[in-house]
Order: structure tokens, then sequence, then C-alpha cells
């Protein structure tokens, strides 16, 4: 079951996991551009209390970065994976659990993450509804908040994308 609270609280310790991640892969992958995305990334949001990086290399750099990863990460959900994206959890993480999102940089699953962020650092509306739909979720089974999650992450990029920018209902 997926327990939500304010970002706010883990704040301290999402900023160690941050800075220690970050270090860490850009030692293992010096030419990645590390971001942190996610809701522990946005002030004022609800979080699952994850930390979630985004990982850009080149296309050309992608599979030996898919192989460097999986000596240090833990592969999560394959059935994802594609040739532009791979997702990893660190299975050793004290604190916050962490996510690592590993893209090509200018993919299709790059274009996914950091423009959710700003749209809900951006527009207050639309974080008013993240939140309302994470507290909803309290207390849901992982697959239905992250089917849940998925689907609002979308309606949102799609209407940026046809200009309206609000994700809300």
């Amino acid at each position: 079951m997926v327990g939500i609270r304010p970002a706010a609280e883990i704040e301290a310790e999402v900023e160690g996991v941050v800075r220690s991640h970050r270090r860490r892969l850009e030692g293992l992958l010096p030419q990645a551009e590390v971001v942190h995305v996610g809701s522990t990334a946005v002030p004022g949001a609800l979080t699952k209390g994850d930390v979630d990086l985004l990982v850009r290399v080149g296309g050309c750099e992608f599979d030996l970065a898919v192989r460097t990863l999986c000596s240090v990460y833990a592969i999560h959900q394959p059935e994802n994976s594609t040739a532009t994206y791979a997702s990893f959890v660190d299975p050793a993480a004290g604190g916050p659990p962490v996510g690592v999102q590993l893209v090509v940089s200018g993919s299709h699953e790059d274009a996914l993450f950091e423009p959710f962020i700003e749209a809900l650092t951006r527009d207050k509306a639309l974080l008013a509804a993240h939140n309302a739909l994470k507290r909803r979720l309290d207390g849901a089974d992982y697959e239905r908040y992250t089917r849940e999650k998925g689907d609002f992450v979308e309606r949102v990029l799609s209407r940026r994308a046809a200009g309206s920018g609000d994700g809300s209902e």
C-alpha cells in the first residue's frame, strides 16, 4: 500500500540522498546529466516518499549506461524498458527509496519528466489537482497508484502539448 505525505517532511533526508546518488551516478557515468525529478523536487507537493533521479545520456552511450547501472542498481519495471529508457532502484537505499530513470537525451521518455515537474512547479492549480489525486490514492495498492498517477501525467503532458497546460479535470 502507498502512503502519502508532504515532501517537506522528508526534505532534509531527500537533499542528502540526492547529493549522494548524484555523486555516485556522475562517477559511474561522467558524461551523464543527473536531474532530481518527482514529487520530492516540487515545493508543496505530496509524495509517497521516494526520490526519483533522471539520468540523461547520448544515444550511443545508452547500452553501456544500462550495463553500468546494472552493476550498482536493481532493474525496476523491466516491462517498461525500451531502446531509450530503463528504470532502476537502489536495493540498499537507507532512508527514502531511490529510483533512477535512465533516458536517451531528446527521446520520448526524456520529454516525460522535467516538463511535468515544471508544470507542477509553475501552476498552483495543477499542483493542487496533483495533491488531491495523491490524497485520494493514500492507502491504495501500488498498481492502482502507478496507473492513476501515470494517467494524470499523460493528461498534463497532452494538454501542455495542445497548449492549455492544465491537467485538472
